[in-house]
């Protein structure tokens, strides 16, 4: 499913950069340019930002409605939760979106792969109507 989902995903969540941020991440992806995979990490972790804020911009809250809204069940919205604080962690020490030296380089594709599919499914999930 999430491999069609990569290769037929039409974002439309309302707000144009992210639409954009989420198709040139999804197309770097499924690039065979190692580097150009390599990018769409930081294009995602973009994306995973701005959604963050689009339904409040202060981040804690627009990521509590957004993850709220996204189950019923006091226990899913918990593992997502948790997972949205472990992707957003993975985003800030690795060489994803800062380029600090102490900050861990990914450059296998399936270091690519792992994190973008794992962050890819989360913001997929996100976005898709109950």
């Amino acid at each position: 499913m999430l491999r069609e989902g990569l290769r037929s995903a039409i974002f439309r969540t309302g707000d144009h950069t992210l639409d954009d941020l989420l198709e040139n991440a999804r197309a770097k992806f499924l690039s065979h340019d190692p580097k150009t995979r390599r990018e769409s990490l930081e294009t995602l972790w973009d994306a995973w930002e701005r959604l963050k804020t689009i339904d409040d911009p202060k981040k804690p809250l627009g990521i509590s409605m957004r993850l709220n809204s996204a189950a019923n069940e006091p226990a899913i919205i918990a593992f997502l939760e948790a997972e949205a604080k472990v992707l957003t962690k993975t985003g800030n020490e690795f060489d994803i979106r800062h380029k600090e030296v102490d900050k861990v380089p990914v450059r296998e594709d399936r270091h690519v792969d792992y994190p973008f599919h794992r962050l890819f499914a989360l913001i997929w999930l996100l976005l898709t109507d109950k």
